[in-house]
């Protein structure tokens, strides 16, 4: 008996996607590379094509991934050297690690509080408190750290004065200061809201007989978040969210600005802008890969104590080889280029994270 070799069954007479015509039982379309498998869409072909990209060592994401994680430098250098097809697209790839890692960090920290209430345990400690008497943890409101900042100033204050006889007395400029603050606008809302905490900024300012204009109002409602932030770790949760949402849009200026001058920097290698922006991109997607196994990993040993360190040192080194491989530059030229690119990225990040936080106070 001759077996016969099974023959496809044609779906389609023509391409689902792009309309070329089947002409020998094509599995898929010659002009589009989709696959002849007609319109019906089964569950066991949806998740077929949902898993097949994790679990597949051939896919994109495998073979870009693996490489840009074990041999830096060297996706960027075949990426810009048009040996692109095997690779996920630098960009997409960037995007898709961003939205793991803020998923992951959004998760475990759902994951901590659900657990603090389960267990009974309390909340966070306030980003500034103080023990008192007794040893237990005051939450300080912004009038109540003024008091303690201005009072422990004039005790030390009066302390050097008695040293020192002949020195200028300061505690009436002091006393100045403290009493110009005390009368401002901002100070009497502060201590008013701590003692008022759900009145509503409309009738606080009737109340206090200041004037009900946007620049009073505006003040005032800032500083009922800021010391809610102080007296309520949900509210502290609340106003980091929004901040980590705002950073993580803000990378997308960022990066650009950055590509920026690193073009400047490697001006004689005759790189193209969008060649750097690739390895930007690169980098950074190995940032968010680090970052989000050494989070994964605190998560689960919660008694390790080094991973921010060791997280910083892997990645500063990954950062050093992927630049001398790429740029293909001597070992001090790299070095010199490298401390150089570091202090201007932590500078432009230090600026970025205050402009955004404004950004965040201001729009929350």
């Amino acid at each position: 008996m001759i077996k016969k070799n099974k023959v496809p069954a044609v779906r389609d007479a023509n391409c689902l996607n792009c309309g070329c015509p089947f002409t020998n039982n094509e599995k898929f379309c010659p002009e589009c590379g989709q696959k002849n498998r007609g319109e019906k869409i089964t569950l066991a072909t949806f998740l077929r094509e949902l898993f097949a990209g994790f679990f597949s060592l051939d896919t994109k994401f495998w073979r870009t991934l693996i490489p840009l994680l074990i041999n830096p430098g060297k996706v960027s250098k075949d990426y810009i050297e048009g040996k692109r097809v095997r690779y996920t697209n630098p960009f997409r790839f960037y995007l898709a690690t961003t939205i793991i890692f803020f998923l992951i960090l959004g998760a475990i920290n759902s994951y901590d509080h659900f657990e603090r209430l389960r267990k009974g345990t309390p909340e966070k400690s306030s980003p500034i408190s103080v023990n008192n008497e007794n040893n237990q943890e005051k939450i300080l409101s912004i009038g109540q750290l003024h008091d303690l900042v201005f009072g422990e100033i004039k005790i030390n204050q009066k302390k050097l004065d008695s040293l020192n006889q002949n020195k200028k007395d300061s505690v009436p400029q002091l006393d100045s200061i403290v009493n110009n603050y005390n009368n401002s606008t901002f100070y009497k809302l502060s201590k008013f809201e701590e003692k008022n905490p759900t009145l509503s900024s409309e009738k606080a300012l009737d109340s206090l007989g200041i004037e009900k204009n946007f620049s009073n109002r505006f003040l005032y409602s800032k500083v009922k978040l800021v010391n809610s932030y102080l007296r309520s770790d949900e509210e502290h949760s609340k106003f980091n969210k929004q901040l980590y949402s705002h950073i993580s849009i803000s990378l997308f200026v960022l990066l650009p600005l950055f590509t920026l001058f690193l073009s400047f920097i490697y001006i004689r290698r005759k790189f193209t802008y969008v060649e750097h922006l690739v390895f930007v991109f690169h980098v950074q997607t190995v940032f968010f890969l680090l970052a989000s196994i050494f989070y994964i990993i605190g998560f689960i040993n919660k008694s390790s104590n080094n991973l921010p360190t060791i997280f910083s040192i892997l990645f500063l080194l990954y950062l050093f080889i992927a630049m001398k491989k790429f740029y293909g530059q001597s070992f001090f030229k790299t070095l010199f280029k490298y401390f150089i690119i570091n202090t201007v990225f932590v500078t432009l990040m230090f600026f970025g994270i205050v402009i955004v936080w404004a950004i965040t106070f201001a729009l929350y």
